[in-house]
């Protein structure tokens, strides 16, 4: 199937037939154990498990210091480990604790370092119990401080990472559709700031504002819904690029439609059932 722009979906099942994700919008994922095999979710993400699978709770790092920081990156201190206790080949169900998400496979291995850099809170699964989510600044992959602060991602990012390579499967979480593309060396492009989700060392991004200061600008900026500033993703010119992954909704989006049915309720005459769940209370 022809990649339009160069964007494609991210997988649903996985070539050796570990996992595979059922649906799309507030999907489930399905993780095959064999015997000895573990997985592990974010906390609230379980689905089902087989009898024979031992579920535990664990610290989400390796000591109070790795579980702070795994806090810090928008995650639960513990973290929720199913093993396959049985001698057969057993199943286990996670799905998305956030509204209206999608699930994001990615293979750690097949980029730069091992690692990807994510939103908060993005991480919810993993096969195998290596995985790490740490917390970190942006700031090295940032081109200026405007684009630390203003370009996309708070000024924290979530680390994902692995040191053993045959443990090597995330699982991410975020809203509405979700693509991937791979930014060639020196190339740039530019989204929301709203939309990217994660991406390799290899990306660097700056935030360039949407409009000048003619009228024409001042008119773009007030007029055209993406405030002041977009995200400019470049390849880095010493590496081969790397991929980026965006969502095509948000909690902003979420939030602003919650605000505008409860004032459409609120200037009713007085019917319904009561003013609709804030976004924020909805996220995890």
């Amino acid at each position: 199937m022809p990649k339009i722009g160069g964007f494609e979906e991210p997988e649903i099942l996985s070539s050796e037939g570990s996992w595979q994700i059922t649906g799309k919008i507030n999907g489930m994922v399905n993780i095959k154990l064999e015997p000895g095999e573990a997985c592990c979710g974010e906390v609230g993400s379980m689905e089902y498990f087989q009898e024979g699978v031992k579920m535990d709770t664990t610290l989400s790092g390796k000591g109070i210091f790795a579980a702070a920081s795994s806090w810090a990156s928008g995650e639960s201190p513990f973290r929720m480990v199913f093993t396959n206790e049985a001698d057969t080949t057993l199943y286990v169900g996670l799905t998305p604790n956030q509204p209206l998400g999608n699930i994001i496979p990615i293979k750690l291995t097949e980029h730069t370092g091992n690692i990807v850099n994510a939103k908060l809170g993005a991480y919810m699964g993993s096969m195998g119990k290596d995985i790490k989510t740490t917390v970190d600044f942006k700031r090295p992959s940032c081109a200026s401080c405007c684009a630390c602060i203003c370009g996309g991602p708070s000024p924290m990012i979530q680390r994902i990472s692995t040191a053993n390579e045959a443990e090597d499967t995330a699982f991410l979480t975020a809203m509405g559709t979700i693509v991937k593309r791979r930014i060639a060396a020196g190339e740039k492009i530019k989204v929301d700031t709203d939309a990217l989700v994660a991406y390799e060392d290899s990306i660097q991004f700056d935030a360039t504002r949407t409009g000048d200061c003619s009228p024409k600008g001042c008119c773009l900026v007030c007029c055209g819904g993406e405030g002041l500033w977009l995200t400019t993703l470049t390849g880095k010119d010493d590496t081969d690029g790397g991929f980026v992954w965006l969502q095509s909704y948000n909690m902003d989006k979420l939030d602003s439609l919650l605000v505008t049915e409860r004032q459409e309720n609120e200037g009713g005459d007085g019917g319904g059932g009561g003013a609709p769940i804030e976004a924020s209370e909805m996220e995890r």
